[in-house]
């Protein structure tokens, strides 16, 4: 069967020259509240001084995509360079969806303190990004809505230290680069605010704790969708998890697939659909219905897997061989983040699945061209668009990111969606 609608690229305009990619900001209930964007001019063209590459990547990213696009309905945190604000290009944003980032300012310098000031008689809000272990810009604190410390290489104690002498001044303290559930809990026991990093993906491991049991039964599940060779195996896997078909059977019905008709079986959804198909919609699904799985894992595992999938298809055969599988580059994506779903390293995760070698080895160490495709993603999942360039020859990768992301945007909804009427009409039921 040719692939849904759902399935088709959606295609965003971007201009050239420019990398972008976000990253979620979390409460300490690990709901999101706004997304910090990762703007990045890329090598080569012309020749410009970093704040002038700032200043264009900025403007013309907010002019040709908007901000609906890059974060939904949270504000947007832009790292703005001295000139952007000097030259007043701030105020041609939209107050009520940015959060203006000012990182390192220099508490004598009047010009900006003035800039500042007017910003926020406007009701723009102003985050100051400081070194942790710089002195506090004082006089610049009552202009803040909130202050930003990179967390990154300190130990418990550095971090216990900056959080204590920048608490008291400012409501809002946020870390950035919390990338491990340790991390996490040592800068929420510090009196941090929110948390910006990769911590949803990395498993929360503690020695002799087994996993929270929505997250095994989650896995199970995967275990037996990629168990199964045959039709009617897979058909008779997934009849068997009641939950799982219901909820299935709901996504597909929904008006996101638009089918020419109702299905009403598992059955029929194979027919229709092929089995390729209703093994990744049921792999989603189960990825999605553990009651204490982060709704942004959910969201980063849609995005890894589309933009693998939407690269691998760009990439053109080599003298090694073919161009690598695009389904089996975004199986890979959405498995990168089973660790962090059953709360066991990734290798334990992958050794309970039936994988093919070649997925195992490119989700482990990422070798051969899955790996290739997955390490790119990663990178620049992380803002480093040159080093995802130096693992694939896709050349539209800031482009592919955006349309990866818009479909991860669309579908995750509609997987929220699903799963609560799911849990309505099972609660209903009893």
């Amino acid at each position: 069967m040719e692939e849904m609608s759902a399935e088709a690229a959606i295609p965003m305009t971007l201009p050239a020259g420019i990398a972008i990619a976000r990253q979620a900001i979390h409460d300490r209930w690990t709901r999101v509240t706004g997304y910090a964007l990762l703007l990045r001019p890329l090598r080569g063209g012309e020749e410009l001084d970093e704040e002038h590459a700032a200043t264009r990547v900025i403007v013309e990213t907010f002019t040709a995509i908007g901000v609906q696009t890059l974060t939904g309905d949270q504000p947007a945190y832009v790292r703005v360079p001295r000139r952007f604000l000097l030259e007043l290009h701030a105020f041609a944003l939209p107050p009520a969806r940015v959060v203006l980032e000012v990182a390192d300012p220099d508490p004598s310098d009047g010009p900006l303190h003035a800039v500042l000031e007017r910003l926020v008689e406007q009701r723009y809000r102003v985050s100051l990004t400081c070194n942790p272990r710089a002195r506090i810009p004082a006089t610049l604190m009552g202009l803040a809505d909130s202050v930003k410390l990179d967390v990154t290489g300190l130990d418990e104690a550095e971090i216990h230290a900056c959080a204590e002498r920048f608490r008291p001044e400012t409501e809002v303290l946020i870390a950035a680069g919390v990338d491990t559930p340790a991390q996490l809990a040592q800068c929420t026991a510090a009196g941090f605010d929110r948390f910006q990093g990769f911590f949803l993906c990395a498993p929360d491991v503690v020695a002799g704790q087994a996993p929270p049991t929505g997250r095994v039964a989650e896995l199970r599940s995967l275990v037996g969708l990629y168990s199964q060779a045959t039709f009617e195996e897979l058909e008779q896997t997934i009849a068997r998890d009641v939950g799982l078909s219901f909820r299935l059977l709901t996504y597909l019905n929904s008006a996101y697939f638009n089918l020419p008709r109702r299905v009403a079986s598992v059955r029929e959804a194979l027919m229709l659909l092929g089995m390729r198909a209703v093994q990744r919609w049921g792999t989603l699904i189960a990825l999605s219905g553990a009651v204490d799985t982060p709704h942004e894992l959910t969201l980063t595992a849609l995005l890894r897997a589309r933009y693998c999938e939407l690269v691998a298809r760009e990439l053109p055969a080599s003298a090694d061989g073919p161009s690598p599988d695009p389904d089996a580059c975004f199986t890979v994506g959405l498995l990168s983040v089973m660790d962090a779903l059953a709360g066991v390293p990734l290798e334990q995760a992958v050794a309970s699945l039936p994988l093919t070698e070649e997925v195992r080895k490119a989700l482990l160490s990422h070798e051969g061209p899955l790996g290739d495709v997955l390490a790119a993603v990663l990178a620049y999942e992380r803002g480093e668009p040159e080093v995802a360039a130096a693992r694939v020859a896709a050349a539209a990768l800031p482009a592919l990111y955006l349309s990866a992301l818009a479909w991860a945007d669309e579908t995750s909804g509609m997987l929220r969606s699903t799963t609560a009427t799911s849990a309505a009409t099972t609660s209903g039921a009893n």
